[in-house]
């Protein structure tokens, strides 16, 4: 694989990256081309696995991040930003001209297009002036034309730039569009768990630090807009005779799953021209299923399709969206469907969700119902009544952020950070200093003797914990995923970072605890046992019992040595460390003596 950037309109540099077949691989007939599309929290370098596969199944595969997205981005155009004016215009623009430098030379019968998401609606807008962009495009779980939903987007994001500001990232915003494509999902982790089942992949999802970014509100504002125009097209514009299209989505995908918005996509695409329109749902797969091309083989699949030697086809009965929103609120509310609510009612769902974040999902699907049920889709209706209700809504969100983030503190202070006998901090996904014992205050006094800490100072503290920052290595003992890190001062080791589970999900949020970092300044000073079992308990999320257990195996104890420390049976200690190895993500003994010998406990000593 190799990479170029390409020069966008207002100058906006856009990656683009290239799997070429080997010139004595290439097909008799010519070269063939195919194009890659990403998501919104995706990007092209996360495709490595279907370019490679095309590649070696003869095709020339290429992909491209739109401005916002991967390396596509800068200082007119940050990661998940689009401009509230004209946005959706230049991403357009981004996509064509990915096409022209993918598909030149290519005849038309050799183009390929497979593209997911926010890139099949772009897609959509470049064939409305492009009618022989390819023949056999694929369209990866693409959004619905449900204008219902797509307006009560358009709205929700309007509000929110108006209210606030466009071109910052918006946390709620995402928090409530990924609820909501989850809430059929019986057990939710992350919100990014819409995307997949396999935990390994959401986690490297969301440690990419140019995958899963918190979009502002121009963004959202842009792509729902995108939305209603993708599948708008000019009066007698079609595709030319001959273009095929497969759309492919997953068992568990969060609009296509059980099939029954594909009819109205098919008569849109059967009405402006394509020939030949199929569609397949991929078993166990969600809506990022172009990242599994290892578990599902997409490549293959599609290649089968393009050459007809797989005829896919997947009946459906077809719902709408009052249907769809009608099934899910009998799932979240007490009340009957067709119920309306007052604006009161409304407002008091809001504070309802403090506690139960599923009220905010109740909120969604009663708007979008009665919107596609009285047919009145006008948008200063509707926009009238998302602003009346925003200031309520917004209040409920930060209110419940704060509950969740006080009641994380909470917890870390009262079990670990004050009984351990080291310098601990607690950090915000930006390494912004969020709480802190007294051991970590008088350890930063050592480490800058030139400061004048004579007085805690937040600011202070802040800057010099920053400072620390800029030391930070990646552990060689640690795995990657696991995203540990030593912290190096003045050439010296004197700190370990770490995100355990218990912050997951308020690293999500601004602001929110995402990390600690623990110091040590002075080789005299010894862990004591109870704290090694705090810091094991908080780093992988175990329980005080796993921990003692797994700290025994650690030190180099079978599990009956430990059984007779502990004075429990064998097989508890089993049972124990089973748990154990799920939540360490280990298989082995060996392999979680290695872990903890090369996580905090293990440098700390």
């Amino acid at each position: 694989m190799n990479a170029e950037f390409l020069l966008g309109e207002d100058n906006q540099p856009l990656l683009m990256r290239k799997w070429v077949v080997d010139p004595g691989r290439r097909p008799a007939h010519g070269p063939r081309a195919v194009f890659l599309g990403h998501s919104q929290p995706t990007h092209s370098g996360m495709l490595s696995d279907l370019g490679a596969a095309f590649r070696q199944l003869g095709w020339n595969a290429y992909s491209g991040d739109v401005r916002g997205h991967g390396k596509s981005t800068g200082n007119h155009s940050p990661l998940g930003h689009l401009d509230y004016e004209g946005g959706w215009q230049r991403a357009i623009a981004d996509m064509r001209l990915f096409y022209e430098k993918s598909f030149a030379g290519i005849p038309w019968e050799h183009r390929l297009v497979v593209v997911p998401n926010i890139t099949a609606l772009l897609t959509l807008e470049v064939l409305k002036t492009w009618p022989d962009l390819a023949r056999h495009i694929v369209l990866i779980s693409p959004p619905p034309n449900q204008r219902a939903i797509a307006m009560f987007g358009k709205t929700f994001s309007q509000t929110r730039c108006k209210l606030g500001s466009a071109d910052t990232p918006d946390e709620q915003s995402l928090h409530h569009l990924y609820a909501f494509l989850g809430s059929h999902l019986k057990e939710r982790r992350h919100p990014a768990d819409v995307m997949s089942a396999d935990r390994a992949l959401i986690d490297s999802v969301i440690a990419d630090p140019l995958g899963w970014p918190t979009p502002t509100p121009a963004y959202w504002y842009n792509i729902f807009s995108g939305m209603l125009s993708a599948w708008k097209w000019p009066k007698g514009a079609s595709v030319v005779p001959g273009t095929r299209c497969l759309i492919l989505f997953g068992g568990e995908d969060a609009m296509l799953r059980d099939g029954g918005f594909l009819p109205p996509v098919e008569r849109f695409l059967e009405r402006v021209g394509f020939d030949d329109i199929a569609s397949a749902r991929i078993e166990g797969a969600r809506s990022a299923l172009f990242l599994e091309e290892k578990r599902f083989g997409i490549a293959e699949r599609i290649v089968r399709w393009v050459g007809e030697e797989w005829h896919p086809e997947e009946g459906s009965a077809e719902i709408g969206v009052a249907e769809l929103t009608s099934e899910l609120l009998s799932m979240t509310s007490s009340l009957g469907a067709s119920e309306d609510m007052s604006p009161g009612e409304l407002v008091e769902l809001c504070y309802n969700a403090i506690d139960d974040e599923s009220r905010w999902n109740e909120i969604i699907y009663r708007m979008i119902y009665e919107a596609e049920r009285s047919g009145d889709l006008a948008e200063s209706a509707l926009h009238k009544r998302i602003l009346s209700l925003m200031p309520h809504w917004e209040r409920s969100f930060n209110l419940n952020r704060q509950v969740m983030m006080n009641a994380t503190l909470g917890v870390l202070l009262q079990s670990v950070i004050e009984r351990l006998q080291i310098g601990v901090a607690i950090l915000d996904s930006e390494g912004g200093l969020l709480h802190s014992n007294r051991t970590y205050f008088e350890a930063l006094a050592r480490l800058f003797p030139t400061r004048d800490l004579s007085s805690t100072d937040q600011r202070l503290l802040n800057q010099l914990t920053r400072t620390l920052l800029t030391g930070e290595l990646s552990d060689p003992a640690s795995r990657t995923s696991h995203r540990e890190t030593l912290i190096v001062h003045e050439d010296v080791p004197v700190g370990f970072r770490f995100h355990p589970e218990a912050l997951r999900q308020t690293s999500l949020q601004r602001q929110g605890p995402a990390s600690v970092l623990v110091l040590r300044t002075s080789l005299e000073r010894k862990l004591a046992a109870d704290s090694r079992v705090a810091l094991v308990e908080l780093a992988y999320g175990l329980t005080g019992k796993e921990a003692e257990i797994a700290l025994l195996i650690a030190g180099g104890k079978s599990p009956e040595d430990a059984a007779e420390s502990l004075g429990i049976l064998v097989s508890t200690v089993r049972g124990h460390l089973k748990k154990a190895f799920s939540k360490m993500n280990v298989h082995t003994q060996s392999e979680l003596t290695s872990r903890i010998l090369s996580g905090p406990v293990g440098w700390l000593g």
